[in-house]
């Protein structure tokens, strides 16, 4: 099922790309021929399977990042600010924490077309994204996830950031997020 924006595939392809074309080719020979077809076609309007840009995030970060164990975590964290560059970055500038995570759960439904996210908030610096009825969302997409609500965080400027993913299995997916 086509259930995930292409807006993820855009990016993959432009961050890939602009390694050269040697690294694209290092790139598209660890995909299968339905992926290289997905990857060279999705415009950012298109609905893609998650699985399949979970894929190309797995291949992707040992690539752009060898050696570094948290791969998946910085290609999130260079997508939120890939995502939100240019005017956005200009209102980020205003915005707070709890703004900016709210305003994701509350787009989640743009960008997937299963489960629901909310923020919970308990201590001033402490809340956690939540993402219900979705119990098939993949562990390493998960993670990636992780590395864009750090890069959010960064956008308004928070410090000190953990984000810790834990199941609430098989009610919800979890992100505990603290910062200073």
């Amino acid at each position: 099922m086509n259930n995930y924006k292409g807006t993820g595939a855009v990016f993959v392809r432009k961050l890939i790309a602009s390694r050269g074309p040697e690294f694209e080719q290092r790139f598209l020979a660890r995909l299968n021929p339905a992926e290289v077809a997905i990857y060279h076609q999705t415009f950012e309007f298109d609905w893609i399977p998650i699985e399949v840009i979970t894929r190309f995030f797995e291949v992707a970060a040992p690539l752009l990042y060898p050696g570094q164990m948290d791969g998946l975590r910085m290609i999130g964290q260079q997508m939120a600010r890939d995502n939100l560059r240019d005017i956005y970055r200009i209102l980020l500038r205003v915005a707070t924490v709890p703004f900016i995570i709210g305003q994701s759960a509350r787009l989640w439904q743009t960008y997937h077309r299963k489960g629901r996210a909310v923020l919970e908030r308990s201590e001033p610096n402490l809340m956690r994204f939540v993402v219900r009825d979705y119990p098939d969302l993949p562990e390493r997409f998960r993670e990636c996830l992780c590395g864009y609500i750090m890069g959010l965080m960064e956008l308004v400027a928070a410090r000190d950031i953990r984000v810790l993913k834990y199941s609430d299995a098989p009610e919800a997916w979890s992100w505990k997020i603290a910062w200073r």
